[in-house]
């Protein structure tokens, strides 16, 4: 190719991408032209970093796996899975400009199930090197299911066809020069696309695949923000927590497929009958909670107990089964801000475990279940 590598693709723009990729998706990234130069390294895992590649007999695994992928994909494959020697799996895209194929999107450095301790435990005494931060090392290894997987992946594709779009962009710009026009609207196309691209990474990043609710990470960091708002401008904020009664006798009786259902089913309600402003995430197995800005609890309750009673009485049909659910609501509030996350988060779930001391399919606040305490005493 007449053009340097780094002339076809921007590189500091597409750093920023991936940077962002592992800030919000806690996955690596890398990009390596056909002979083998990485130009963007990104979230690499230190038992890859400090171990496996500086190891002579790991490295050797290392290049072995990096060139097995790489072959794969010069055979014309749209991806390629590889599990390494070394225990890990990685993955692998090609990127094209126009019909030519110059450089692979790599991820990996992840597992698909959790680490077998006793594999990885010989694997560090055959390889020298110190037992305990190399397992140190493992515990921060991320799990990844075959479903996330193949959901980022489907993006992964398209990113690389993104950046091969630009790549074939910014290379008919240098044979085109002269055209300023036809540069400055391509240019502008194309940061368009990253933007779509980075909000798209941004929603499977916050997403429940599951349920397509809220996630974990989601609710994290919303429920900081709205206790800094709440304690800034003085207003109420209520958390609920809320579980499927005996959930666990669901999946023991009609399996985990059917489980999830129910769980699809009840988020489904709970959406619903939810304004725009208040935010469900499902934060657990069949753990959700929901945030309910400036609102005052005794409006929360008629509500949360109308959502407890639709999910009770209605019988959800699944492959021939007929099922009905309970859930137990716990809530507290904020106290105009006063309460830490911790404190807040511990306050609506011991009124969730009283809600089900009660006897479940109920909701309850932390100031009924203080009450209650104070009775018995």
């Amino acid at each position: 190719m007449k053009y340097a590598f780094t002339e076809i693709f921007d590189i500091p723009k597409l750093t920023e991408l991936c940077e962002s990729f592992t800030r919000i998706n806690g996955t690596v990234t890398a990009l390596l032209d056909l002979d083998g130069n990485v130009h963007i390294k990104t979230g690499w895992q230190p038992i890859c970093t400090q171990f496996h590649r500086l190891n002579e007999k790991s490295a050797a695994r290392c290049l072995e796996s990096d060139t097995a992928i790489a072959n794969k994909l010069a055979q014309g494959e749209k991806y390629n899975v590889y599990q390494c020697k070394n225990g890990l799996v990685d993955v692998a895209v090609p990127i094209y400009v126009g019909n030519q194929h110059v450089a692979n999107f790599f991820t990996g450095q992840f597992l698909f199930q959790p680490a077998d301790h006793s594999y990885f435990h010989q694997q560090a005494k055959e390889l020298g090197v110190e037992i305990i931060p190399y397992m140190d090392a493992l515990k921060k290894v991320p799990v990844f299911s075959e479903d996330e997987i193949k959901r980022i992946m489907t993006f992964l594709v398209a990113l690389a066809q993104t950046i091969g779009e630009m790549g074939k962009a910014r290379l008919d710009l240098l044979r085109l020069s002269e055209a300023e026009r036809v540069q400055n609207a391509a240019l502008k196309r194309k940061t368009s696309e990253l933007k779509v691209a980075k909000q798209a990474l941004e929603k499977l990043a916050s997403e429940d695949a599951l349920t397509g609710l809220c996630n974990r990470r989601y609710f994290d960091k919303t429920l900081s923000q709205e206790i800094l708002r709440a304690r800034r401008y003085q207003h109420s904020l209520v958390l609920c927590l809320f579980d499927v009664d005996k959930f666990k006798v669901i999946n023991d009786t009609y399996g985990h497929g059917i489980g999830d259902a129910v769980l699809q089913h009840i988020s489904t309600i709970v959406l619903n009958s939810l304004r725009k402003t208040d935010t469900v995430s499902r934060i657990g197995g069949d753990e959700f909670s929901i945030l309910f800005p400036e609102t005052e609890n005794e409006h929360i309750e008629a509500l949360l107990q109308s959502i407890c009673n639709k999910i009770a009485n209605t019988q959800i049909e699944i492959n021939g089964y007929q099922i009905r659910v309970s859930c137990s609501f716990g809530t507290a509030s904020s106290e105009g801000g006063n309460l830490s996350e911790r404190e807040l988060m511990e306050r609506a779930d011991r009124a969730l475990y009283g809600a089900k001391s009660e006897g479940r399919n109920q909701v309850m606040h932390f100031s009924s279940l203080l009450q209650t305490t104070s009775l018995l005493s």
